[in-house]
């Protein structure tokens, strides 16, 4: 693909790594990447110098880059600007479907990192690309086209609330890695900050400092974005608020639609 407007045929690059595709690029401006993880599948850290548009057709990832963590369902995608360092995780595995882009040919989606909705006619559009990018076949006027319909559908889209930030502070990095893995441990600020060595006031502050919540809320959207995985996963609303520390499914139907603003088992259908 060129966007001189001249054929490139390709000879099987989609068979490299993404970086090994952008290092031999040429005159192309958008390359693809096509992956079935497993269960659990954890990806090590990596960076690329191209805008990547991450995906998953099934499945749903979590996507941990700087100072954030991101979910993102089949009915989102995740916009990563170049050189941020990210690592994925498919905790019940997925169908990965990733395009990453030219800097000079997305100037209109930014430099932020953020994710985006995918509707129906937008995810057909990304596997089109995706699978044209696949074949070591001449990229067409057509295949232009595509791309920049696909371009303008995700251009100045409002933020989702799908993402947390992580504090980095090493006096709160046992207490973060614990709720991480166990989103359901009860211990309030009073027992955490007795059990770090400072007072609850620091421990607030620190939160408030590093991540814009008290301690309360931002454990609250770790447990909910958490819960996403486990909806994903098909188990029962019930089976989730327990799993994630909510006493009652209603605790947690009413603290999921105040952040996502639908409901649990509208989620994944909608």
């Amino acid at each position: 693909m060129s966007i001189s407007g001249q054929s490139i045929q390709k000879t099987g690059k989609t068979l490299l790594s993404s970086n090994e595709q952008i290092n031999t690029a040429g005159d192309e401006y958008v390359i693809a990447r096509q992956k079935d993880m497993a269960a659990g599948y954890q990806g090590k850290a990596h960076s690329h110098t191209w805008y990547q548009l991450m995906y998953a057709s099934s499945g749903l990832l979590n996507v941990a880059f700087a100072d954030q963590l991101m979910v993102v369902p089949p009915q989102k995608a995740i916009w990563l600007p170049p050189n941020c360092l990210h690592s994925t995780v498919a905790p019940s595995g997925a169908q990965f479907r990733s395009l990453y882009f030219r800097p000079d040919k997305v100037v209109g989606l930014g430099d932020k990192s953020k994710v985006l909705n995918v509707s129906p006619l937008t995810r057909e559009l990304i596997l089109s690309v995706v699978d044209r990018c696949d074949m070591d076949l001449s990229w067409q006027e057509k295949d232009d086209r595509l791309f920049a319909v696909l371009l303008d559908l995700l251009t100045d889209q409002p933020e989702n609330n799908l993402g947390v930030l992580v504090p980095k502070n090493p006096r709160l990095e046992r207490l973060v890695m614990t709720l991480q893995s166990d989103p359901s441990n009860p211990m309030t600020s009073t027992q955490w900050a007795n059990e770090l060595g400072m007072s609850s006031r620091t421990l607030s502050r620190l939160f408030l400092a590093e991540t814009g919540f008290g301690f309360k809320e931002w454990r609250q959207r770790i447990r909910l974005l958490h819960s996403l995985s486990l909806l994903e996963q098909g188990m029962s609303v019930t089976q989730v608020a327990l799993e994630v520390g909510y006493q009652s499914t209603s605790a947690f139907g009413y603290a999921f639609q105040q952040c996502f603003s639908m409901t649990p088992r509208q989620y994944f259908v909608s």
